[in-house]
């Protein structure tokens, strides 16, 4: 089973890194594309550099020159959703783009014109993460539910209440899943996301502090989530 693990920036690539064998190493623009042996096993490391765009082709790349099996998108995200602390982790059951907005013409909340109004995760796949997570003693909380991907920082409370309003159900939001998600939606490829929360959505100067001063800590969080996921699914095909 080949893996593939995408993070948007080198504080999340961190942890996988530290613990990886790292044979060889490309780079195309942004997108920093690792092969590397991972717990005995193979595994490719993917740093996308930060936003949808970044995130859609650095899939790209990836699957015209790996095709994987499964790609694991592991980073941080701006909390929604009511009971959620800086540290908790959210596994992402369905993206929708939370700034994308062609109503006028009959098109869902965001929905881009001519596709889905949303992107509902693989569900066997989302199975065997909830397994994980049940058998795990986790050091952090752990969610699932719907994530959000924007093009913007969510500091500004007035706009965080707009969002609130449109997807009331949003747990999470970040600026990259959905790019990698709708990226590999075209290939047929699945996607796990899990995100940990970096700061909390509407605070101003504080939603940015917090990101500044947590990030190391929880994407060590996100990574801990997706190591054991890893784990768990290089044991299965092994046994397989």
């Amino acid at each position: 089973m080949r893996i593939a693990i995408i993070t948007a920036m080198e504080e999340e690539m961190a942890p996988f890194r530290s613990q990886a064998h790292i044979t060889s190493k490309t780079q195309v623009g942004k997108v920093i594309i690792e092969e590397a042996t991972y717990l005995g096993q193979p595994l490719i490391l993917v740093e996308s550099g930060i936003g949808k765009v970044n995130a859609a082709v650095a899939t790209t790349l990836l699957i015209e020159r790996y095709q994987p099996d499964l790609i694991l998108n592991s980073g941080s995200a701006g909390a929604f959703g009511a009971g959620l602390s800086v540290g908790d982790v959210v596994v992402a059951t369905q993206y929708i783009y939370g700034d994308v907005d062609a109503t006028c013409f009959g098109y869902e909340p965001g929905q881009v014109p001519q596709m889905p109004a949303r992107y509902d995760l693989d569900a066997a796949w989302l199975d065997r993460a909830k397994g994980v997570a049940a058998a795990a003693e986790l050091p952090y909380s752990l969610d699932f539910g719907l994530v959000l991907t924007l093009d913007s920082f969510m500091s500004e409370a007035e706009r965080v209440e707009g969002i609130k309003s449109t997807f009331p159900a949003v747990k999470v939001s970040d600026m990259e899943g959905l790019g990698i998600v709708q990226a590999a939606a075209q290939y047929g490829i699945p996607v796990l996301a899990v995100k940990a929360v970096s700061d909390i959505a509407g605070h101003g100067d504080m939603t940015a502090n917090s990101f500044d001063d947590n990030l190391d800590d929880v994407a060590t969080h996100a990574a801990h989530f997706t190591d054991l996921l890893v784990q768990q699914l290089q044991s299965v095909y092994v046994e397989s």
